[in-house]
């Protein structure tokens, strides 16, 4: 590690032997108030017992004097202590303390940014991210253009930004933060946004240009004697070192940063180190050592209260019993940490949890559910790491970049004219070039869809004169030969009545032809119907499903009536789709003649939101969906129901009738 110069540490020790003397005076005025909260803030970054001490010193002196803005900082600090040292209870009650205070004093814009800055951290340190960025946000609106605590809400925001998965805002809002504090010539405030930047970059796996943020930050945190950032700083350099390979150097940073935050009491540094090296161990086959740190880890992060780093801990000692073969109770804690990654907005962590349980139903050959949480794992890690996102945070980079060099560009600027004024002609001719040759490739596009949409066009003409005639022709061939199969046999049934009396086998043979060609018949229509384009409309299929009723209901004397919207009338429907829903209504209310017992029946159709809703509900009997059923009716409506992307559900209790819906969308 580098050392202090003689010159910052003398006076680094000088400022605090002077507020030291200031604190032993015993005025119990504004300047030793203000000297306690000075002296909490330098010990907070590297002896959190002496920091607390002066803490409540602080705040005992700001009641006495009633110094209602000193009570707040001292307030703010003993949230952050408390937080920071594995004491969430107590964190809280100050919160509540501050919150207190900011509510007696409504008028106080001060006040209120105080509670908002230690709302916003303290529910961020908690994981709950999404919580924790309005209060942040709202601070942003309240604070100067320009001062230090404005840029220290844009790191803020940023680094919960970072949390959340969405690295375009956290890399939009760090460059923010650090031009700022380069403005104001901190040092501090530059080597947090180096590190936020840092940690931006791992996420997005650019680890060379990560490691990059992370080493200028140790730089600085070591000139400025930081002891609490040296060792956050650590952390990165060590998840750094751990993707590019190098294992050992990886191992040193963890182990560097879980002494550092031991030796301050940080048991929330010390958990999230824990944890690191414990992926690390993972990562190296060392399941003893890795389950061992996981461990260590948990019981600390349990203590803190961050409810999210105890979940991924938690799936990922499953991952190593995965690995290991032991299946106890894997599945349910599996689906309860991905319940509270979502919950917490972590889509990264998200994302594992759908990976880890796509592993687990491979290990239980259960492929269909490994096969939907891995396509749910890829679709939220494009979304996370996609191209799109490295390129706007490197344009975002290149902007920040940019903007610094804006002073030393105009400079320049005179020099440049009289070549600006040469080249202007240049650049005239170009761009009528470019605007000529874009005219060519814009025209020719527009030639290519023309021509592709007519052919379109003409072979929805074509496949429409095809299905005319198919349709005719089983009309007119095919139905009319079965048409006069089912005459000549009920002919032969009435002959061979009036000789025989309906004895001997012609008999039977006769009704089954009857019965056949009928069945066909029927079939036959239903076919006919489905393949004409004239009954592509909804209107059309409503008539089908009126006329199937009435001649399926009526006979038994079963009242029905059908609910619909004019407007939904006109809608057109492909092929298979109409063939397909006029079945699934066609079996509905077969089973409703059938088996429901009822005397009423009713028919909804509905459109909302793109999606086509069917509803066939009687009056009957019903039944108990839970014993399921033994025939094939109810199990061809689903499968028909999943053939056009849509849900099929049945309702239904013994004694309340019974309710198929089916919903699917309509493009």
């Amino acid at each position: 590690m580098l050392l202090l110069s003689a010159k910052n540490l003398a006076a680094q020790t000088n400022a605090i032997d002077s507020l030291q003397r200031i604190v032993a005076l015993q005025r119990h005025d504004t300047t030793e108030l203000n000297a306690l909260l000075n002296l909490t803030n330098e010990y907070s970054r590297r002896d959190f017992n002496k920091a607390t001490a002066y803490a409540h010193q602080a705040i005992a002196l700001a009641r006495n004097t009633n110094m209602i803005f000193r009570l707040a900082n001292g307030y703010q600090y003993m949230i952050t202590l408390n937080q920071g040292s594995g004491r969430p209870d107590s964190a809280r009650y100050y919160l509540g303390l501050l919150d207190g205070l900011t509510r007696e004093n409504p008028t106080s814009t001060k006040l209120k940014i105080s509670y908002n800055q230690s709302a916003g951290l303290f529910y961020k340190n908690q994981g709950q991210y999404s919580k924790a960025l309005p209060y942040m946000i709202e601070n942003l609106s309240m604070l100067p253009n320009e001062n230090e605590s404005r840029a220290g809400q844009l790191l803020n925001i940023g680094n919960t930004y970072q949390n959340l998965s969405e690295y375009t805002n956290a890399v939009t809002y760090h460059l923010q933060s650090l031009s700022l504090f380069e403005k104001l010539n901190s040092k501090r405030g530059q080597s947090f946004c180096l590190q936020s930047l840092g940690n931006d970059f791992l996420s997005l796996k650019q680890y060379e240009k990560a490691k990059g943020y992370f080493q200028r930050s140790y730089k600085l945190k070591e000139e400025l004697q930081d002891k609490r950032g040296i060792l956050t700083t650590s952390q990165g350099l060590g998840e750094v070192y751990k993707e590019l390979g190098n294992y050992s150097t990886s191992e040193k940073y963890y182990l560097q940063a879980i002494q550092g935050a031991r030796e301050m009491k940080l048991t929330l540094e010390e958990s999230r180190s824990q944890y690191q090296l414990a992926l690390l161990y993972n990562r190296m086959g060392n399941q003893t050592e890795s389950r061992k740190y996981f461990q260590q880890s948990l019981a600390l992060s349990r203590q803190v209260g961050d409810s999210t780093l105890s979940a991924k801990i938690k799936s990922d000692l499953i991952g190593i019993d995965i690995q290991q073969q032991k299946e106890k109770g894997i599945e349910l804690t599996l689906l309860s940490n991905l319940n509270t990654q979502i919950h917490s907005g972590d889509r990264k962590g998200e994302a594992m949890e759908y990976a880890r349980l796509s592993d687990y139903y491979v290990s239980k050959k259960q492929f269909d559910q490994a096969y939907y949480y891995l396509k749910n794992y890829e679709a939220l890690k494009d979304s996370i790491e996609g191209n799109t996102v490295v390129l706007q945070i490197k344009q975002l980079e290149e902007q920040f970049q940019s903007e610094k060099k804006e002073k030393e560009i105009e400079l320049l600027k005179k020099d440049q004219e009289l070549q600006t004024l040469a080249l202007s002609r240049e650049r005239t001719n170009v761009i009528l070039i470019a605007i000529a040759l874009f005219s060519v490739i814009v025209i020719s596009i527009l030639l290519v869809n023309r021509y592709r949409i007519m052919n379109r066009a003409r072979r929805e003409v074509e496949l429409q004169q095809v299905r005319n005639h198919i349709a005719r022709d089983l009309h007119d061939d095919i139905g009319s030969t079965l048409s006069s199969i089912n005459i000549m046999s009920q002919l032969a049934l009435r002959e061979n009545a009036r000789l025989s009396n309906g004895q001997g086998n012609a008999s039977t043979h006769l009704n089954k032809i009857a019965m056949h060609s009928a069945n066909m018949m029927e079939k036959m229509s239903d076919i006919v119907w489905s393949i004409n384009p004239k009954n592509d409309s909804l209107d059309q299929v409503v008539m089908k499903m009126k006329e199937f009723a009435a001649e399926i209901l009526e006979p038994k004397n079963i009242d029905y009536s059908f609910e619909m919207a004019d407007s939904i009338m006109a809608l057109t429907l492909d092929v298979e789709k109409r063939k397909n829903i006029f079945l699934i209504f066609k079996e509905a209310v077969n089973n409703a003649a059938k088996y429901s017992e009822g005397n009423k029946l009713t028919v909804s159709l509905s459109v909302q939101h793109q999606k086509l809703s069917l509803s066939v509900r009687d009056n009957g009997k019903g039944f108990n969906p839970a014993l399921g059923t033994t025939g094939n009716g109810l199990r061809n409506m689903e499968d028909r129901a999943v053939a056009m992307h849509g849900k099929m559900i049945r309702i239904s209790e013994p004694g309340k009738g019974t309710d198929i819906q089916l919903e699917m969308p309509i493009t």
